[in-house]
């Protein structure tokens, strides 16, 4: 079955570098709960929130925030603007990874496109795995929202779903680089080389 009609070690490439940062990001976001930093940015901005905290006064305003959080409020009340900071970033980086990811993705799959490098069932792959990182994305925020109303502590479950859902956008980008690979072993070998 062809998938890639040309520059498939370009698109291979992409496709590495995008299981790299999927797979950064899972690391990240682990390191994110293990430093129990998810809770921090208690807005989903998702073009505005690319923008760290610039001055002073803007900490002063996120900080202002989280203290409203049940996290701040029954867990970390003693918490000084510079606690904040460090938890803040890790959240932060998570978040920003998530938007690079979105980019490395969108500009070169565009590109491939307009250079009609791409057959039809791959474009239809690739849609799904753009749809499974729109909804990783939901899911991030809809975990980080369970954390925000009663109780310091994001739903297992929608945790659960957030990571399954990275693990399975891993999957699909690496299924769909074994086939492009074995479309060229299949041609290499009809060609004789």
């Amino acid at each position: 079955m062809k998938f890639i009609v040309n520059n498939k070690k370009a698109v291979l490439i992409w496709l590495s570098a995008g299981i790299f940062l999927v797979f950064s990001m899972i690391a990240v976001g682990g390191l994110t709960r293990l430093t129990e930093s998810g809770l921090s940015i208690t807005e989903w901005n998702v073009v505005m929130g690319a923008i760290p905290p610039l001055n002073e006064a803007d900490w002063q305003v996120e900080f202002d925030k989280y203290k409203q959080s049940p996290e701040f409020i029954h867990k970390n009340f003693d918490f000084t603007l510079q606690d904040f900071k460090f938890i803040y970033w890790w959240e932060w980086i998570h978040r920003q990874l998530g938007r690079m990811i979105g980019l490395v993705f969108v500009i070169p799959f565009l590109y491939f496109l307009l250079k009609k490098s791409f057959t039809p069932k791959a474009v239809r792959r690739l849609l799904i795995i753009f749809v499974l990182g729109g909804v990783q994305g939901f899911l991030g925020w809809y975990m980080v929202s369970s954390g925000l109303v009663n109780e310091p502590r994001v739903s297992h479950y929608r945790l659960a779903m957030h990571l399954t859902t990275a693990l399975l956008t891993i999957s699909l980008i690496w299924w769909l680089m074994l086939d492009i690979q074995a479309q060229q072993k299949n041609k290499a070998s009809l060609t004789g080389r």
